[in-house]
């Protein structure tokens, strides 16, 4: 008997971005799940499958049930998200462990991330020679060295703002402080919205070092903070 298999994929940051790949995957499955896409996204996607069920606002336990219980009649099914699918994607990843126990057999397929929508905004594809660094802000405690020869990406920013759980009380601080202590105050940072869904132009903040504790703030849970290497003198 054929194994069961499980399409983890995603639209990009936006429908149109969607690649033949992950289209054809769409159309062999019998039932697609989705969490991120509503309104005229999903009204795309329905045309593509044949059974589309969103998960709007569903916890990753939540999700990887509702996958579990498909699969009680169904072979094939995808989990369509968007930006990259493993990249800060709890539910990705919990769907990816929790199917393989059940002998599912799980493929991931590449789409465009915000990562690469951000190099392509202007002033933000210059790197520097010692490279790049990708932080997830709500895994950090606050506790991160930052090196200032090297730029720095910092994703999910906006969980510092929101502080979900008791333990986050002071986070936010004890981050800005971190780069304070290393970065001139007069150093330009940068809160950027990747080009998204119908927000397709974006946004960025410019900011300083010495103001980034007043306008840390403007951030959304969208929000990635650049902050671009120092440059010194030759």
């Amino acid at each position: 008997m054929k194994k069961k298999k499980l399409y983890i994929c995603s639209c990009g940051m936006r429908t149109g971005q969607i690649t033949p790949e992950t289209i054809k995957a769409l159309k062999l499955s019998e039932v697609v799940f989705s969490h991120s896409l509503g309104g005229p996204g999903a009204a795309v996607i329905r045309g593509l499958c044949r059974d589309f069920r969103p998960l709007a606002d569903k916890q990753p336990a939540e999700i990887v049930r509702a996958v579990k219980a498909a699969f009680r009649t169904c072979r094939t099914a995808a989990f369509l998200t968007y930006g990259n699918p493993f990249f800060l994607n709890a539910a990705a990843d919990l769907l990816r462990s929790e199917l393989a126990k059940n002998g599912v057999n799980v493929e991931s397929l590449p789409a465009v991330s915000s990562f690469d929508s951000m190099i392509d905004m202007p002033g933000l594809g210059e790197f520097p020679a010692a490279g790049v660094r990708l932080i997830h802000a709500g895994l950090s405690g606050g506790e991160i060295t930052f090196y200032p020869d090297m730029a720095t990406l910092v994703f999910m920013m906006d969980k510092l703002n929101r502080a979900e759980k008791r333990e986050h009380a002071g986070v936010k601080e004890k981050f800005i402080s971190k780069i304070a202590a290393v970065y001139p105050p007069g150093h330009e940072v940068l809160i950027v919205n990747a080009p998204f869904m119908e927000d397709r132009s974006g946004r960025v903040i410019r900011t300083r070092v010495k103001d980034l504790a007043r306008d840390f703030g403007k951030a959304d849970r969208n929000s990635t903070l650049y902050i671009p290497a120092v440059k010194t003198a030759l």
